[in-house]
């Protein structure tokens, strides 16, 4: 049995399944247990997710776009208006254009159900930890998507761009700007000759000195502010 996955210093990752399938529920509860995840509800119904995760709150929410009741989309709006700690991830059968509306309503990412169970396991335990998990692919169509939804740069986007130049660095002003793009660190890393680690090391310095949870949340200040 591989080591407990945790999330603090004593207790491991929690996670809510939700999706119709009960087949698919068993497995990913037993892939999941098996990876140190503690898997404490599942559902079928959107309905239902919504009423188990306010009753559980548990860290991540894996969850199927299709459902009956609420879909998927919906499940995880309210899920950000409710439960905000409880971090949602999708479990997707394609990088289809709902993927893309579930990261919009407030989803920290998504894994594809064919994905290996490793990857399934390390998917969930960084949505745990706060980051956002995306292809550069669909995270290139959600800041185009969130490019043509704003309005142009305004007096007030403009100050909030003045303040972070205030605040980050150089070389965090050039990496805050690559993130729009979807880079990877290991892209970013290539682009401006660093290593991946500090990359890594740069990005969790922005986002603390902003205050923002993941690198989603980067890129759009980044693209609303002009900066990208």
């Amino acid at each position: 049995m591989p080591a407990e996955r945790k999330i603090g210093a004593d207790r491991r990752v929690t996670v809510v399944l939700v999706d119709e399938e009960s087949l698919i529920r068993a497995g990913l509860t037993q892939t999941l247990s098996q990876g140190g995840l503690e898997v404490v509800g599942e559902a079928g119904d959107g309905n239902d997710a919504v009423e188990l995760v306010l009753d559980l709150r548990p860290d991540v929410v894996l969850i199927d776009l299709r459902l009956r009741g609420l879909s998927g989309v919906e499940v995880i709006e309210q899920l950000g208006l409710l439960a905000p700690a409880s971090r949602t991830l999708v479990l997707a059968r394609t990088e289809e254009n709902r993927v893309l509306e579930a990261i919009i309503a407030g989803a920290s990412g998504y894994i594809l159900k064919s994905a290996a169970p490793e990857a399934i396991i390390s998917a969930v335990i960084a949505t745990a930890a706060g980051e956002s998990v995306l292809s550069s692919q669909i995270a290139g169509k959600l800041l185009r998507r969130i490019r043509d939804l704003e309005i142009p740069v305004t007096a007030t986007s403009d100050h909030a761009a003045s303040a972070i130049r205030a605040i980050l660095t150089e070389r965090e002003l050039q990496i805050f700007a690559l993130l729009a793009s979807g880079n990877s660190n290991q892209e970013i890393g290539r682009e401006l000759a660093l290593s991946t680690n500090t990359v890594s090391n740069h990005i969790t310095s922005i986002l603390a000195e902003l205050q923002l949870e993941n690198r989603i949340q980067a890129a759009v200040r980044a693209v609303r502010t002009g900066i990208a």
